[in-house]
């Protein structure tokens, strides 16, 4: 098994990975048709460098030259050219009007995932694919993020998980996380059919 950064080839295959980690939260936020669908958006983005969603902000676990896993990450101190990239990155897909719909949607993200602290290195969009479970690839890429955060000089590795995802919550405390803090379910959270997520965290030695 190899972990490398995601390249443009990949787009396909890590959307699909992507969309896998959270299909309910994604589909709230960027579903809005058939054709304006979330997989759709996340390949879109993928085809891209840069943003949120795009491949430089995405490593993969590749085995036997297919990829089947998958992370992301972000912290408290990114370029304001990220936030533009991933801006940029909905409108040319959305449109301008279905655009404010979708930021609409993705400021509900406030009441259930804390903002990055200084001393926090956040992963996300976790995933591994089904037929590559239990045989270590979640595990290297969570030692890979614990690399990655030294290196950045955080002492704390961080995630949000929904709480009824029990099955991603007892594989992230089996390696070492801790829930911090359960948010509550707000009312804008509750029209996207959205339930409380777990803040959970690691501190690295």
């Amino acid at each position: 098994m190899n972990i490398r950064l995601a390249n443009q080839a990949d787009a396909k295959e890590l959307a699909a990975l992507i969309f896998s980690s959270a299909p309910l939260v994604l589909t709230a936020m960027f579903s809005i048709n058939e054709k304006l669908s979330a997989e759709n958006f996340l390949e879109s983005c993928l085809l891209g460098a840069e943003g949120q969603y795009g491949y430089n902000n995405h490593w993969v676990a590749v085995v036997d030259n297919r990829v089947v896993g998958c992370v992301s990450a972000w912290h408290s101190a990114l370029p304001s050219s990220f936030h533009h990239a991933t801006l940029t990155q909905l409108t040319e897909f959305y449109g301008v009007a279905h655009t404010l719909a979708v930021l609409q949607a993705s400021q509900t993200l406030q009441d259930c995932i804390p903002k990055p602290q200084e001393h926090e290195w956040c992963i996300g969009h976790f995933a591994v694919s089904a037929a590559f479970q239990k045989i270590g690839v979640g595990t290297a890429l969570l030692n890979f993020m614990n690399e990655k955060a030294l290196n950045f000089g955080k002492s704390h590795l961080c995630l949000d998980v929904e709480s009824i995802n029990t099955q991603a919550v007892k594989f992230y405390l089996g390696h070492g996380f801790q829930k911090n803090a359960e948010s509550g379910v707000s009312l804008r959270m509750k029209t996207l059919g959205l339930g409380a997520y777990f803040h959970l965290s690691k501190q690295l030695i």
